[in-house]
């Protein structure tokens, strides 16, 4: 056959294999949310039920009172406000009057415009603290985080290259750069939407039916966490003060986290919901958390105190008993522990042992 005749031979041929193939498999929407009632006038709107899977969005809660709804925390972006705000219109009529931040991190307030288009009426409520983060250098993160996070799909995809992953990372990093476009498009013309009502001890949002009561406990995973309490449903909603399976650490305060989790024991919850993660039914998980703080402070104070640097201490903590509780033998979630709590738990607990301000920032939950 002739060359011209035997590449229009190979055209024909590519246009009809390309038509009998079935088309590629649709990528499933990563900032869709699933709906779970908790109890009477309470919802979880949840993303991923693990704390260690990109995007690292924040759980919602919806409080339904007699004439309106109050939201806790927004979505993380702005598709993903976007179905939260579908998601509520299909439980209820109701228009949100209050959105309440649990704390700065963009992963729970990103989608509030979303929430300002549909009602533009909503009032936002979070702490003093938070809105002075929201309003400063802590918030400048989001004018790169899409492109963080297009580095974290580029690092995925050389990694599958590569032959030295486990079965558990490459099922992650797989999963990772197959919604790597509709991801990163998901932080391209981010904003900020700080809270109009602030408050620095406590707050009520009374109603005959759901009555609601916000309240600062304490510094914990930042300088500005909310926890929200229904008593009628017995619901504590505790943004990333408690994050599950594995925690988030960041910028934290280990010494006053601890109190902060002695107080969240002391409410007669039947649900307590985490700012990521699945909804805990008793205090187990919280006094493994409580341990694991209270376990690296031991270990960084002694060291610290010897005058050791930071990065001769890191050395020397021993991670593999709270990864064994955590964790398990799944290498993904064991290395998310070092990145999220433990390597970040060690630097502020360092900081706390030398006396060094710890600055609020964005590390990621």
């Amino acid at each position: 056959m002739r060359p011209r005749l035997l590449l229009l031979a190979l055209a024909c041929l590519a246009s009809a294999l390309a038509a009998a193939a079935p088309p590629p498999a649709a990528v499933a929407d990563p900032y869709a949310r699933q709906t779970l009632k908790i109890t009477d006038h309470a919802w979880l709107l949840y993303n991923n039920l693990r704390s260690t899977q990109p995007p690292f969005e924040g759980n919602v809660i919806v409080f339904e009172q007699r004439a309106a709804l109050v939201v806790v925390d927004a979505g993380g972006s702005i598709p993903s406000g976007r179905n939260v705000v579908a998601a509520i219109r299909a439980l209820s009529d109701k228009p949100v009057r209050f959105l309440v931040y649990t704390h700065y991190h963009g992963d729970h307030n990103l989608g509030a415009g979303a929430f300002l288009q549909a009602w533009p009426d909503v009032v936002i409520v979070s702490s003093a603290a938070t809105r002075s983060n929201m309003t400063g250098a802590p918030m400048a993160y989001i004018n790169t985080y899409a492109h963080d996070y297009q580095g974290m799909v580029d690092y995925g995809a050389g990694a599958l290259k590569g032959t030295k992953l486990s079965a558990d990372e490459r099922r992650e990093w797989q999963r990772v750069v197959e919604i790597g476009p509709q991801m990163v498009a998901g932080y391209v013309g981010l904003e900020a939407y700080p809270a109009a009502l602030v408050f620095t001890d406590s707050i009520e949002l009374p109603d005959e039916q759901t009555p609601l009561q916000l309240a600062f406990l304490g510094k914990a995973n930042t300088d500005g966490d909310v926890i929200i309490w229904a008593p009628r449903q017995r619901v504590l909603a505790t943004g990333d003060i408690v994050v599950h399976p594995i925690p988030y650490a960041s910028a934290s305060y280990p010494g006053s986290w601890l109190t902060v989790i002695d107080r969240l024991k002391s409410y007669d919850f039947a649900f307590l919901v985490p700012g990521h993660g699945a909804i805990q039914t008793d205090r187990r998980y919280l006094e493994r958390l409580q341990a694991a703080i209270t376990d690296i402070r031991a270990q960084v104070a002694p060291l610290a105190a010897k005058g050791m640097e930071l990065a001769e201490v890191r050395k020397e903590v021993r991670f593999a008993k709270l990864q064994d509780e955590f964790a398990g033998a799944d290498s993904w979630d064991r290395s998310q522990m070092r990145g999220f709590f433990l390597d970040a738990l060690v630097s502020n607990a360092y900081k706390e042992a030398k006396g060094e301000p710890i600055v609020q920032g964005h590390d990621g939950g």
